[in-house]
């Protein structure tokens, strides 16, 4: 009986048989990707009720979760609106402490944020730091939001400054993807549109 149609039956190959599947990686890039993703998952599961005995199923079941889950996530549009709100009542607060609570509760804590001041970083802090610049440079002023589309977990935001008299400063956009728990992952900040491109 072959390594494979060992697997095949649901009997346990040696653990010595463990290099001689990883000396077929080559014949493996020749198969069908279907082919290859089936016969890796023949391979690991007969590894892991190996070296693990009973525990291996639930080990490999484990392993399986996908990790693109994230990615697969449908966002309505009211969702994302409800989401972008939520991130602009802490821009348009005034009091500090409670843009921090506010951000916490919907900015993952390892958001990835870029702008057109700054290059891609990561972390939650940077946003609220530029919530501070924005308070600054626009001393009663506040956001709101213009429209929204979406698709996946992803959303495309209109934002519009008002000043403090009222009158509208600004329109940018901004792009949102956010995670299965609600928060928001990565923000990437674009400033006024121009009908043109000079």
């Amino acid at each position: 009986m072959t390594r494979d149609s060992s697997i095949a039956s649901g009997q346990s190959p040696m653990i010595g048989s463990a290099p001689s599947a990883l000396a077929n990686h080559g014949s493996l890039c020749s198969l069908a990707p279907d082919r290859v993703r089936r016969r890796a998952l023949r391979i690991a599961a007969a590894m892991a009720l190996a070296l693990c005995g009973s525990h291996g199923p639930a080990l490999l079941a484990q392993s399986a979760i996908d990790p693109t889950a994230e990615s697969k996530r449908v966002l309505s549009k009211k969702e994302a609106w409800n989401a972008y709100a939520k991130v602009h009542s802490a821009w348009n607060s005034k009091d500090v402490a409670k843009r921090r609570e506010i951000a916490a509760q919907i900015l993952d804590e390892n958001i990835e944020y870029q702008t057109v001041r700054h290059d891609t970083v990561f972390g939650r802090q940077t946003v609220i730091n530029d919530m501070a610049v924005f308070h600054d440079r626009f001393p009663g002023g506040h956001f709101e939001i213009g429209d929204v589309s979406v698709h996946h977990n992803v959303a495309l935001l209109t934002w519009v400054i008002i000043q403090a008299d009222g009158t509208e400063f600004a329109r940018g956009g901004d792009m949102i993807t956010v995670g299965v728990d609600g928060k928001i992952t990565k923000i990437t900040t674009f400033g006024p549109a121009s009908k043109s491109p000079d």
